[in-house]
């Protein structure tokens, strides 16, 4: 393995920590590194080759995932009342969960498509099937679907049938979009301190 994706994997491991101070630190060397023309070089080498043990964009985007589910999980239990400042940062951290994610698959199929379809499709019914993270993430999911899976030529054949005329991905666009519409109607009707 290069040391680049030594690298990287050390980092993918590290964004698995339990202390939130060391995953911080980690997500931003993490960008670096899957922007970095060496690391993007083997990964596309590797993804491109689909053979399981070098490290590809496929197993990095599941490390990626860990990251998102354990951030997603201190966010969810954390105290729900408290002051506008850690609302604020709150809400600073689910933006950048978002973003990263957004990032990162940009990076991956820039030049072609490397991630997996399916994988890509299993992320966002995962978060679309809890209620907390469809409400938080569901707009970005829902832009991730439509320009990042939809507008691909090649995923097109990747998606089933059963996917499409099941109550899979039909029902999860159209729920996206529901979603998003009642969380603007709520945000934009919140009652507002005017202190």
């Amino acid at each position: 393995m290069s040391l680049v994706l030594n690298d990287l994997l050390i980092c993918c491991r590290h964004l698995e920590h339990d202390r939130a101070t060391e995953r911080r630190k980690e997500v931003e060397k993490f960008k670096r590194l899957i922007r970095d023309p060496e690391t993007v070089q083997h990964l596309d080498r590797h993804s491109d080759s689909k053979q399981g043990k070098y490290l590809n964009w496929d197993a990095v985007f599941r490390f990626l995932q860990k990251y998102i589910q354990k951030e997603t999980e201190c966010l969810k239990t954390a105290k729900p009342s408290v002051s506008a400042s850690t609302q604020a940062i709150r809400q600073k951290k689910m933006q950048e969960i978002n973003s990263l994610v957004k990032y990162f698959i940009k990076c991956a199929n820039k030049r072609a498509p490397r991630l997996k379809c399916q994988d890509l499709l299993n992320y966002i019914m995962d978060i679309m099937k809890d209620s907390w993270s469809g409400i938080i993430y569901g707009a970005d999911c829902s832009n991730i679907l439509l320009k990042d899976i939809l507008s691909v030529r090649k995923y097109w054949c990747e998606i089933s049938q059963q996917q499409w005329l099941g109550c899979s991905l039909t029902w999860r666009v159209f729920h996206m979009h529901l979603k998003r519409m009642c969380v603007c109607c709520c945000w934009v009707n919140f009652p507002r301190n005017s202190n």
